[in-house]
């Protein structure tokens, strides 16, 4: 048997509390119709009634493991809910965390297109362009530092692949300030 399939102290408990109703019950109407006409009558009549009053008995401990069983689902319930809160936490606070990593990267792509706007401009701002993806490229250096401190695989690994396009490019703006320089 599973675990999922594995019944619950509560519903073994309640399983047993039912059984022992009905046979509580089954006692009872015997007892009832017994005719008390003859002495073998009020022997079979005595004989239920004490059989009922021992599973009256029955049912006042099947009773007690019921509630036993009620009560342990409860605090068992409540320790899952606080683990559960306590998960939710740290679900919210991870995703603040990721929400701060990803405006980072957000402001490097950002930055990369203020690069892009000045390479229209012409060659004129050569320098600038490079000295600016440096700076692009080392803030995409830290943005993966930080993720992966952070343990943010996904994310570092695209604050590397921008960092590596950022200064192959500048590596082709520098050879075109040589050449245009020389």
């Amino acid at each position: 048997m599973t675990k999922a399939q594995k019944t619950s102290e509560l519903a073994e408990a309640a399983q047993a509390l039912d059984h022992e109703l009905r046979r509580f019950e089954e006692l009872s109407v015997r007892a009832a119709r017994v005719k008390l006409n003859s002495g073998k009558n009020l022997e079979a009549a005595t004989e239920a009634l004490s059989r009922a009053a021992e599973s009256q008995d029955r049912i006042q401990a099947q009773v007690r493991k019921l509630v036993a069983a009620v009560q342990a689902a409860r605090q068992k319930q409540e320790v899952d809910a606080a683990a559960l809160m306590a998960r939710a936490q740290e679900i919210a606070a991870r995703r603040a965390v990721f929400a701060q990593v990803l405006q980072r990267m957000s402001g490097l792509g950002q930055m990369a297109k203020e690069v892009q706007g000045l390479l229209r401009e012409g060659p004129g701002k050569l320098d600038e362009v490079e000295e600016r993806m440096q700076r692009v490229a080392d803030d995409a250096a830290d943005v993966g530092r930080e993720a992966q401190e952070q343990e943010m695989e996904d994310v570092a690994r695209q604050a590397e692949a921008l960092r590596q396009q950022l200064l192959a490019a500048k590596n082709k703006v520098a050879l075109l300030a040589r050449k245009g320089g020389a």
